[in-house]
């Protein structure tokens, strides 16, 4: 058992131990207070839960009959609970009660945050999804895009990494809508845009909301095309008195299970036998590691244990303050978060300051603010860490022969050097290259403010509903990333000869230094009316604004080389200039949008609803003639239980029935291709009036001209329901949607020129169709039992599949995973041919002879056999013996269940989540389309360094081989997994293949917390409202079909930064 689990147990025991001390001695003395529970008509209601105030432990459930019995002193404050009512509190005076409850006007007036304003969830005839703190607070995270995997159903998020401060997901709403672009949603942080949500401090955040289809993210325009994801932060309450509240938490996180690699034993017996299955001799003779012992440099070394630090940590701490009055409420929080990486020399700290303030100076007139700043840190070595990070640690860790010592002791000097291994000119060394390859620093300030100020028409006007208010924003950000490089002595154990050679440090030749600095503002105006009025059962709602957005982005680079010194505080202490590039240049830009938006909705008796919006906007990236559009939607809904025919159905809460259709799009792409453009370069030649001089400077970047270009479109079409039975204990969310992009802009592979300059083809064309479709459910059921054990399960199922319909292709455009009719993004390669027992290998002479001629390499005994799909004798990786393999890598349906239980104080939380219908490959995909192989489908993939355990003992074998090498060994090649195993690369087994190709499916334990909440007849003595400590985890179990990969981020080229599994304890305090 690792020490993090046995901490993790020992504080779980030890938070048990400490719920289940004796309280007597506080209690007085109880006697039976009896009573019933009804609403207003009289009717009884069952299942109210029935609390003394000041002990959470002592409770009931109300009968059938809503009658309940519990045990508590004359004079003893009861609430009662329950779904969909009011909480009602009540004094016990010794007599038996009759407690009538009321419905909650919360409950039936439930408002969720929607594009620029709020909505009554029962009027609501769009899709739109929303979590509250409550719900992203289960367990303690470093950042917000984590926190919603399972949350939201038809959200997809994937982490792709474990990096301190980088460790964010990619989110995708409702699946792909083009592949022109990317499919980013558009995130809304208090009104405004912002360009991700990871500068949040999660513990300020008081909801997310994220739209969905047409109806909802419409009013948003060509940045709505991909979802729209509406962050609100918290604001002051009108408790009149200040509420202070602390939560801290301390995690400590270990890496996810990496193949095991060999020993320095296993290594030099597999390594041999590699060799003779190449029919060559053994290289690691008992001769040659004598030779090594002898020298000193001969160890059985664990490289990963020496990258990688025991465990990381991360603490967090959370103080915050709020309160008011009628007039004034405010809110201000202050945060700290330092997380220690699990790789050693990286880590990540972060301060959030955040405040509110809402006035209301007149009646009619409100004024409201919101302030917040972040400043950050993060670090790392000079050597960069993630997927094609090339000189990677983490990677050349795996690489790194276990048979060598990481140290060498130079004879001469006797000074201690890092020892790797030499392959040509290069040296790696893993742990050195953390230590001494210098440092990268990125420091980051944001400022982010908004301001609101209202004017609301009383009821004795005549306008009385109609709201007149100016929003303004503004975001300013400013980044420092500093990078320098480290040359540091290093020797290496030549593997051809033997002997331990001086070097210097792998891709660093000298100390340079890079400096670059961004910074930029975004600034929103938005005067909008708004006017909400009933007539009788008429209700009207409308919304009105114009928004504009203007940025600005400005920065500088700088680079030299040859320093002399190991701290470079500027760049012009270096003594070189860059090689190719300039040492010093700068960019800046403008960019912005403007739009009016209206909204309209209506509903009668809350029965029959209709909204329509419309948004016109123009962007700047497009030419005049194109720069403006509209998009409109429309949506219905129904509350048919509200109908009068209804009425008779008991057991029926709500039935409503939505649909929508409206039109979206999107504008990412480069800006001004309308226009032409030019660029600096000190290595362009120009030759003015036909002279002879040479001039260096502009050249134009962009000769030829695209003003038909625009955004691109998608109608999106929403239809689903909203049901509720059983006194709203069980609930049932559906939505079914289709979207159809097209117009959607690409380059079409053709010459660089548009036809009206004799051109053939159009560089850029608005030219690709795709559609979408999918469906969405979310179940929930909450109950409270007799026993006074509550529990709340709510399961969410999610499924989105595109396809692309047409695009503009031409005969210079490779093949690849964009393929018309298919699903964007899947997988196309070889089939492998199978015999009867399975294997994809050539297990006899005459299956080699018959074989068609290999895509590369040559077909051998162990080799993979591939399908001949036309038959010409030959198989070709790229031309028509490829066929479709399997899912695209992000998954077409995900999946979740959370429970919430609660007894006593006690409180447990679960989330799994799961996806299905997905597949990523184990050998290296890389941009243009080549693969290759990596340590996941050959051993000593390396340069001939180390080798996965699993790799090699499931590798195929010749059995004379291994006969005349091993005689104890036997080989069975009908279970072998791979091909067969070389010493050398035989590159028709590193062509993409069906064998290559794993079944993404998972089934994780994301989050789990167990809490306890301290009595308040406890913690009243120490002046503490409330007081609750937990513990808690993340990525605590996993199942998936392959074992030896993360399978959320199945990083196999050239290493990556590992996910972790975190184990927290902390406390929540409110004072």
């Amino acid at each position: 058992m690792t020490y993090s689990r046995k901490l993790f147990i020992t504080c779980m025991a030890l938070l048990l131990s400490f719920a289940g001390m004796p309280f007597v001695a506080f209690a007085q003395k109880a006697v039976a207070a009896k009573g019933v529970v009804v609403d207003e008509t009289g009717l009884s209601v069952p299942g109210a839960a029935v609390i003394e105030v000041g002990s959470p432990g002592n409770g009931t459930v109300t009968g059938a009959q809503g009658e309940f019995i519990i045990m508590v002193p004359v004079g003893a404050q009861l609430e009662v609970s329950c779904i969909g009512y009011a909480n009602q509190t009540v004094k016990f005076s010794g007599k038996d009660l009759r407690i009538v409850l009321t419905e909650d006007a919360l409950f039936l007036d439930e408002v969720v945050v929607v594009g620029y304003g709020v909505q009554k969830k029962e009027y609501m005839t769009s899709s739109v999804v929303s979590v509250t703190s409550k719900d992203l607070q289960k367990a303690p995270q470093t950042n917000v895009s984590s926190m919603l995997a399972g949350k939201l159903p038809g959200v997809t998020a994937v982490q792709t990494m474990g990096t301190p401060g980088a460790d964010h997901a990619d989110i995708i709403v409702r699946g792909f809508s083009t592949y022109g672009s990317d499919n980013r949603p558009l995130y809304i942080i208090d009104g405004m845009e912002s360009g991700q949500m990871v500068n949040l401090n999660p513990s300020d955040i008081e909801s997310i909301s994220v739209l969905k289809d047409a109806a909802a993210a419409s009013v948003y325009g060509v940045r709505g095309g991909n979802g729209v994801i509406i962050i609100t932060t918290k604001q002051g309450s009108k408790a009149g008195r200040a509420t202070v509240s602390y939560d801290g938490s301390y995690t400590i996180s270990k890496n996810f299970n990496e193949p095991e690699l060999l020993n320095a034993d296993e290594y030099i017996y597999w390594y041999n036998l590699g060799l003779r299955m190449d029919g060559k001799p053994d290289k690691w003779t008992p001769e040659v590691i004598q030779g090594m012992k002898d020298a000193g440099i001969y160890a059985d070394t664990d490289w990963r244990s020496l990258i990688y630090n025991k465990f990381g940590t991360i603490q967090q701490h959370n103080l915050s303050v709020n309160g008011g009055t009628d007039k004034v409420t405010y809110f201000g929080s202050i945060g700290y978060m330092d997380q220690v990486g699990t790789v050693r020399n990286t880590g990540y700290n972060r301060i959030n300051i955040r405040g509110s303030f809402n006035a209301k100076i007149t009646n009619e007139l409100t004024f409201s603010m919101n302030m917040s700043l972040r400043q950050s840190n993060r670090y790392m070595p000079g050597y960069d860490m993630g997927v094609q990070a090339y000189f990677d640690p983490i990677q050349r860790a795996n690489y790194m022969l276990p048979i060598i010592a990481s140290t060498y002791t130079d004879p001469d000097s006797g000074i201690v050097y890092p020892l790797g291994a030499k392959n040509g000119d290069a040296i790696f060394q893993p742990n050195s290259g953390l230590d001494q390859s210098g440092s990268q620093t990125w420091q980051a300030w944001d400022f982010a403010g908004r301001g609101t100020l209202e004017y609301a028409f009383g009821k004795d006007s005549f306008l009385y509903g109609l709201k007149l208010s100016m929003f303004a924003g503004l975001n300013l950000t400013l980044a420092d990333y500093r990078q320098f490089m480290q040359n540091y002595t290093v020797y290496g154990f030549n593997t051809n000869t033997f002997k331990v050679e001086k070097g210097i440090s792998e891709g660093i030749t000298e100390h340079s230094f890079m400096k670059q600095i961004d910074w930029g503002d975004a600034v929103n105006l938005r005067p909008q009316i708004n006017y909400d009025r009933s007539f009788g059962k008429h209700n009207i709602s409308f919304i009105g604004l114009f928004e504009r957005t203007k940025r600005y982005s400005e920065g500088m680079s700088g680079y030299r080389r040859g320093y002399a010194t190991t701290f470079p505080v500027d760049i012009s202490l270096g003594t070189k200039q860059a090689a190719v590039d300039p040492d010093v240049y700068g960019w800046y830009g403008w960019s912005g949008e403007c739009g009016f938006v209206g909204r309209l909705s209506y509903n009668y008796d809350g029965k029959y609803l209709i909204e329509a919006s419309v948004r016109r906007e123009a962007s700047y990236k497009f030419a005049p003639e194109n720069r403006w559009g509209t998009f409109p939607s429309v949506s219905l809904g129904w509350n048919i239980s509200k109908e009068d025919f209804m009425s008779q159905i008991g057991w029926l809460d709500n039935l409503k029935l939505r649909a929508s259709i409206g039109q979206l799009g999107s504008c990412d792409t480069a800006a001004y291709l309308f226009q032409s453009s030019f660029k600096s370069s000190g290595s362009v030649t120009w030759y003015l009036g036909g002279g002879t001089t040479p001039v260096y400077g502009f050249y134009q970047d962009n000769p030829y001209v695209y003003r038909d270009l625009t955004w691109s479109h998608t109608t999106a079409y929403n239809a689903g329901f909203d049901l509720a039975v059983l006194r709203n204990k069980l609930n049932v969310e559906f939505d079914w949607f289709y979207k159809y992009t097209d117009r959607i802009l690409e380059n079409s592979g053709g010459t660089s020129y548009s036809p009206s300059l004799g051109g053939a083809n159009p560089s850029w064309v608005n030219s690709g169709t795709m559609d979408d479709r999918g469906f969405e459910l979310i179940l929930t059921h909450t109950n409270f039992l007799p026993s006074g054990f509550n529990y709340n399960l709510r399961g969410t199922l999610a499924w989105s599949r595109n396809k692309v319909l047409s695009r503009y292709i031409t005969d210079a455009y490779s093949r690849n995973n964009i393929e018309i009719g298919r699903p964007l993004g899947q997988w196309y390669g070889l089939e492998t041919v199978r015999d009867e027992n399975g294997s994809p290998f050539f297990n006899t002479q005459e299956q080699v002879d018959a074989a068609p001629s290999a895509p590369a390499g040559i077909p051998e005994l162990g080799a993979l056999r591939y399908k001949d799909q036309n038959g010409d004798g030959k198989i070709d990786r790229n031309g028509r013996d490829w066929v479709w393999l399997g899912y695209s890598q992000i998954p077409e349906m995900n999946f979740s269940f959370n429970v919430d239980l609660s007894y006593k104080g006690f409180a447990l939380t679960a989330l799994f989540y799961g996806v299905t219908l997905c597949n990523y490959p184990i050998m290296g995909i890389y941009s243009n389309g080549h693969s290759d192989g990596t340590m996941f489908t050959r051993p000593w993939y390396g340069a001939g360094g180390n080798a996965f355990k699993h790799v090699v003992e499931n590798s195929w074998l010749d059995p004379d081989i291994v006969a005349a090498y091993d005689p104890s060994r036997v080989v069975d090649n009908s279970k072998a997994r791979y091909p067969r195993m070389h010493n050398s690369r035989n590159a028709n087994n590193d062509v993409l293949s069906d064998w290559w190709l794993i079944d993404g499916s998972y089934l994780r334990l994301k989050n789990l917390q167990v809490s306890y909440t301290i009595p308040q007849n406890i913690t009243r003595k120490i002046k503490v409202q409330k007081l609750m400590v937990y513990l808690a985890g993340t990525n605590l179990w996993t199942l998936s079909n392959y074992p030896y990969l993360d399978p959320e981020n199945p990083g196999v080229n050239n290493g990556y930064y590992p996910q972790q599994h975190t184990y927290s304890v902390g406390v929540n305090m409110t004072f």
